[in-house]
């Protein structure tokens, strides 16, 4: 073999060596089947049920979606760090999973009792206290099944993860609507919920024999005591998802619903060059809690392939953008190329943002975490405000400077106010794990 295959060789295996680049890998193609599945679920229901079902069906599964993620309180983000150093673990499991799954069906019920103010339309699927009552369970085990992916990050078992979320969920999506055929909005919802549910228990099975120690709820004292640092995660992530559901608001508001269907497919596209970002962040946080003595390291790769995904997506856009949004009709394509271009830019300075979080989340600093994300939302929702009546792209423009300005200001934060190292804090050094019962 000569020295170029041999040198090839030897960047392929330090490749796919590398966890940071594997689990982004997998995490992402968990994504991309995710969301093709979902896009057959639309295709299918919209074939099986009315345009009204359908309707009422996104709008409680839109509803679901957002309610399971608040419904995360910060204990996604903090298993992430306490995962690697707890002395018992399957009890952090089961307690996280309890408190999580409880949130979900507690923010679900409240969704419900407000309904006949909020969208009284719905009122008529969500109706008698049975129909609340699935509802809420199924809520629940959304919100769980979005606790398990941080836990497979965090004991490195994503691959288990693409086979559950990518396999697994999308398979059962698609077979449920043709036994619930018939059934209306609530058949659907409960298609798209009950295989949620499913694999959120599955998920939890699969994560109970990989991780030791007794299935209680006597949480660790290392989960115990990042209470404060849950509280801020929590801040942190509702801070960050509040532009993406004002912003559409926002267009809609001053340009119409005409602008505003412009923004949100161009917004939808970047959303996967986002996912990709995301997974990456995800996967270096996790893989520098699991190697605390080379979180620098970690932090820095992680970092530059970021970079290089962003650039490597800007470039593609560019490109592609016009045909991209011409699949859904040649007006999106005539008005929103440009601010599908713009939002896609923009990826670069959300990947600087997300990285610098990676640091302020590592080195401990809890006011800093917050401070940087609520600069970063604040600049962002007054530039759209602003920029809004002057179109889409200048809406586009504000969601990127409100990155880049997180970032910017998060980077420096790391460098002189909470500064992280090599090493975790004595208080947090791994302690011999307790044995399974």
């Amino acid at each position: 073999m000569s020295l170029p295959q041999l040198a090839l060789r030897d960047r392929a295996r330090a490749v796919t060596s590398d966890p940071v680049l594997v689990n982004s890998a997998l995490v992402f193609a968990t994504t991309l089947m995710m969301a093709g599945g979902g896009a057959v679920f639309w295709v299918v229901a919209a074939r099986l049920q009315s345009a009204e079902d359908v309707g009422l069906a996104g709008s409680l599964v839109s509803a679901a979606d957002s309610l399971a993620l608040f419904a995360q309180l910060g204990l996604n983000i903090t298993l992430m760090r306490t995962m690697p150093i707890s002395r018992r673990k399957a009890a952090d499991v089961a307690t996280a999973s309890l408190v999580v799954f409880t949130a979900g069906a507690g923010f679900a019920l409240l969704y419900c009792l407000l309904l006949p103010l909020t969208a009284p339309r719905l009122t008529a699927v969500l109706g008698s206290p049975w129909t609340i009552g699935l509802y809420c369970l199924l809520v629940a085990g959304t919100a769980l099944n979005v606790l398990t992916d941080s836990i497979f990050l965090s004991i490195n078992r994503v691959w288990s993860y693409l086979r559950l979320n990518g396999i697994l969920l999308v398979v059962v999506k698609l077979g449920l609507p043709f036994l619930l055929v018939g059934a209306g909005a609530l058949g659907l919802y409960g298609a798209a919920g009950g295989a949620t549910l499913l694999c959120a228990v599955a998920s939890v099975i699969v994560i109970f024999r990989h991780v030791p120690g007794r299935r209680s709820l006597s949480p660790s004292r290392e989960l115990l005591g990042a209470g404060r640092f849950a509280g801020a995660g929590y801040a942190t992530y509702v801070l960050h998802v509040i532009p993406q559901m004002v912003l559409p608001l926002l267009v809609i508001n001053a340009l119409g619903a005409a602008g505003g269907g412009v923004f949100f497919i161009s917004f939808q596209i970047a959303t996967l060059q986002n996912a990709i970002l995301l997974a990456v962040a995800n996967s270096t946080y996790a893989e520098s809690e699991r190697v605390p003595d080379g979180r620098r390291r970690v932090v820095r790769r992680g970092g530059i392939t970021m970079g290089v995904y962003s650039l490597a997506g800007i470039a593609v856009m560019f490109v592609m953008a016009p045909y991209f949004l011409h699949v859904f009709g040649s007006s999106y394509a005539d008005e929103g190329t440009t601010t599908l271009r713009i939002l896609s830019f923009s990826t670069l300075a959300t990947a600087f943002n997300y990285w610098s979080a990676i640091r302020l989340r590592l080195s401990r600093h809890l006011r800093s975490m917050i401070l940087v994300q609520a600069v970063s939302t604040v600049v962002m929702l007054a530039l759209a405000v602003v920029a809004a009546p002057h179109g889409t792209a200048w809406v586009a423009a504000a969601w990127g400077v409100g990155h880049l300005v997180g970032g910017v200001v998060g980077y420096v934060a790391s460098l002189t106010v909470a500064p992280f190292g090599d090493t975790a804090p004595e208080t947090e050094q791994a302690e011999p794990v307790e044995e399974s019962a």
